[in-house]
This record gives structure tokens, sequence and C-alpha cells, in this order.
């Protein structure tokens, strides 16, 4: 009898976990139930050419024949919230399986052997696609580790590892028990490039629904290592920028846990290249005042924050606004902070970079950024803010403004509504207002890495910004005229 294999494990796990019989999924599927028993027992899997029917047939049959508790478990295992994102949820597990143990036997007479594969080269593409193990479809519970030379990569391929095959960790929630741990080496010879530091900047935005962290560590050079604690493990060294050599693949879980922990214990403090936290926090330890009063500010905004706001306006949120279930300063400490902040903005030297799609964005969904809250304006408070913005930049001379009318970068694609506050003290990112994304840059060498990046685009030296305070005022006035309302006032 064959040894089972990793589909039919999952089969019977999935079988097993709904309570469903496997006469009741053979009449679901219209299969003599014998079929069933083979899948199960790993003696064959399903034919290539109806296995999206059957596989669809099975996620269908598994979550509509699921009693209320057993349902309640497997949406836990698959952290979804209903019945539709469960099936599909299946589905792409059974998927993964499928191909894994399709593509293992074209490789070998037995599959339930395999342990270890040697490649003596791979495409890096191929080493990629490699890379996402159908393990990683278990999303309740994941501990990856990796050591990436992502900048001794072509562009293309830092993206796919960006990217991920499938997107094993759907965005929307936050997946607290997914801890993802990355090596990679940083020294400005290999990060040569703004375009490196914008990327970085994305692949935390695409992590940031699970516990993500980035490590600097020259031993990740030359190397393309990725580890699923006990499951998974695939190493090779890099050939030039789209090659890897002496590729090792296991699923031995000695092995795997060994290369694990070995990785797991170069990620210490003192490599920490970004360290997460919320804003709030960083108004109780006072960061975000120091911010403020630095020096050689430079902000790179994607979408507009509490520090473009008039006093009016900014007094009216604060009445109806509330923080959620973290503890957050008083109102009166607030308006304290925003005092400082528009004087700041008004009165000291600021070196601004602000994409254009951050007045659209704030003129289509109304939705302003205040200390990392999502807050509804109206359209009349909508244009009081964008109207606010206009008078800065020509009433403010300290207010060096540049507009980014499409992309820093035109030939990747990347998230243009993150902000970035650069000063000679405290540096962080704002990646978002979903899950308070927030990250401090942590070294020296990355703050400087992003001051490098800053200056280079705000330079201008290919003419793509616009530079011009009255163009720029234009471009705002311009988006304030697309939104409905009675009385609309003029923008002095």
């Amino acid at each position: 009898m064959a040894e089972k294999n990793r589909f039919s494990r999952l089969l019977k796990t999935l079988i097993s976990a709904s309570e469903l019989k496997n006469y009741t999924l053979a009449q679901e599927l219209g299969y003599d139930v014998s079929y069933i028993s083979k899948w199960i027992s790993g003696q064959i899997i399903p034919s290539e050419k109806y296995a999206e029917k059957i596989l669809t047939g099975i996620s269908e049959c598994v979550v509509n024949k699921c009693e209320p508790e057993a349902l309640a478990k497997l949406m836990q295992n698959y952290q979804v919230d209903s019945r539709s994102q469960l099936k599909q949820a299946v589905y792409d597990n059974l998927e993964a399986e499928y191909h894994y143990v399709r593509e293992m036997q074209s490789n070998s007479e037995d599959e339930g052997t395999v342990r270890t594969s040697y490649y003596p080269e791979l495409k890096l593409a191929q080493y990629i696609d490699k890379m996402w193990h159908p393990v990683l479809r278990r999303v309740n519970a994941l501990d990856v580790v990796g050591a990436l030379d992502m900048f001794a990569m072509g562009r293309e391929y830092q993206m796919q590892i960006a990217e991920g095959k499938g997107n094993h960790v759907p965005e929307g929630k936050m997946y607290q028990d997914v801890h993802y741990y990355m090596l990679v080496d940083v020294r400005p010879e290999k990060m040569n490039s703004a375009g490196d530091v914008i990327f970085l900047v994305d692949l935390l935005t695409r992590n940031s629904c699970i516990d993500f962290r980035l490590y600097s560590s020259q031993q990740a050079g030359g190397k393309a290592i990725f580890v699923v604690k006990d499951e998974y493990l695939i190493s090779g060294m890099l050939a030039g920028d789209d090659r890897c050599l002496s590729v090792t693949i296991s699923e031995n879980p000695e092995n795997c846990k060994a290369v694990y922990r070995n990785l797991k214990d170069m990620c210490n403090r003192d490599r920490l290249l970004f360290r997460r936290t919320t804003l709030q926090e960083m108004l109780r330890k006072h960061e975000y005042v120091h911010t403020l009063f630095a020096l050689r500010q430079q902000w790179l905004m994607g979408h507009l924050t509490e520090h473009f706001l008039p006093e009016d306006l900014f007094e009216e949120i604060l009445q109806t606004f509330e923080a959620g279930p973290e503890a957050a300063p008083a109102r009166e400490e607030l308006r304290d902070i925003h005092r400082i902040s528009r004087k700041v903005v008004e009165e000291f030297h600021i070196s601004l970079l602000i994409y254009r799609t951050a007045f659209y964005n704030l003129a289509v969904d109304h939705t302003i950024d205040f200390f990392n809250h999502k807050v509804r304006l109206t359209p009349e408070q909508t244009i009081r803010c964008l109207g606010h913005f206009a008078k800065l930049c020509r009433n403010c001379p300290g207010l060096e403004v540049k507009m980014i009318p499409g992309r820093l970068i035109s030939d990747i694609e990347y998230n243009t509504r993150e902000c970035i506050f650069l000063s000679d003290t405290v540096s962080y990112l704002r990646l978002g207002i979903e899950h308070s994304n927030v990250f401090i840059i942590d070294r020296k060498d990355m703050r400087e890495a992003f001051g490098r990046m800053f200056c280079q685009f705000f330079d201008d030296r290919e003419g793509t910004l616009i530079t011009d305070r009255e163009l720029i005022a234009a471009n705002i006035e311009h988006v304030v005229s697309g939104i409905s309302r009675e009385d609309r006032p003029v923008i002095h």
C-alpha cells in the first residue's frame, strides 16, 4: 500500500474535521466511494483533467456539510470569516497540495518517500516558485525565516518575492501568529539606488498584516535560504542576478529545525532595521513631538495627515474622535501637539514631497489620517482641508513643497499612499491606517539610505516634479472643483 502523500493527508484531515463520510463525498462528486478511499490512502490522486472540478466539489462539500462547531474550527484554522471565504481557502489549499504532489510524482516513482532534493542549478524564477510551499496556506500559525540577498537579485525577482505566490496571507486583517523574519544584506554597495529603499517600504507594506521583521546581515550576501520551522527548507547560492546554484529542498523536520534555529539566532535586536510601533506609543513616549522639533525635516507624503489641518477643522474632528480600545492622549494634549505641529509646518523649514494622488484620494474617499486613525470628512470639511494646504503652499516659504505627478519610479508598481518622516533624530514610516502600521527606522545606516533616497528625488535632476508653488496650489484647486457641494468657498 502506498504511503500517504501531502494531498491525501490534507484530504483526510478535512474529511475528519468536517465529520464527513466517504460515501457522502462520493455521492456529491458523482464518483464511486472506492476512488475516495484511494485518494485518502495515497494510492492515487485525482486525474489532472478533472482536478479543478473535483477540488471544487470537495471544498463545497466539506464546508456545506460541516456542523457549526466544526465549521467554526475550520474558519479559525484558515483565518476566515465566512463560508465563501472558507470554501476558497480550502480549495486553494487542496490545489496547492495537489500540484505539489503531481510535480513530485513526475520526478520520483514514490512521492511519499521524498524528503530531500538537490538541483545543481535553478533559474531564480524557478527557485521563487518553489519557495511558496503549500504549508504556507496554513495561515493560522507559521514561523518562517529567510536569508535572502535581495539586492543582488534582478528587480523582477525582488517583486516576485515581495508579492508572494497566490497571496497566502490575505489582506484586510492582522495575523498575529504568522511570524516572518528576513535577513538581508543592506550594505551601501548593495543598496545603491533609491529604488532599493522604495522596494523595502513596499516589502514592509505587503507584509504589514503579519509579524514581519527585517534584519541586516552581511551573512545574507550571496544566499537564498527560506525555511518554515519543522516543515520546509529551500536553500541555494546566488549566481548573478537570475540564477541559483546548489539548491537543496527538504521536508525533513530535523533539517528544517536546525536551519531555522541557526538563522533565527542571527535575528537580534541590534540588526533590526525597522521597529514596529504605534503612533499612540510614539505620542506617549514623546517621540512624535521630538520629530517635529528635529532638524533636517524631510517628508514624503502619500496621504494627508493631521499635520495639515486648519485649527477649526482639527477641533471639529477632535470633538467627535474616538480613538478605539488603545489608550490615547487626552484631547488637551492633542490640542497642544497640534499647535506645535501647525507652528512647525508654517514656520520651520521642511522639504516636502507629496503625491498628487494624495489630494485626489482625499477628494474621492473623504478620509484623512488623524493620528493613524481613519476619520471620514464631509465634502465641506474636505474642501477646507484641501484649501488649507493650498494656502500653506502659497504663504509658507519655509515649506518647500514639490508635487509628484505620477510615481517616483515609473518602471515598478508600488503603493504610493505611504508616508515617510525623516529627520536628524527620529525617522519613521506610516504605511497605512488599518493596523497602526508605524515603523521607526531603527539603524543609522538605514536612516542614511532613506536620506540619500529622498535627496535624489527632491533634487529632481530629471525634471519630473511640479516645483512651482502656484502651479501646485492650482492643482489642488482643480481637485476641489470636482467635489460636489453647494456654495463652495473660494480658495485664496
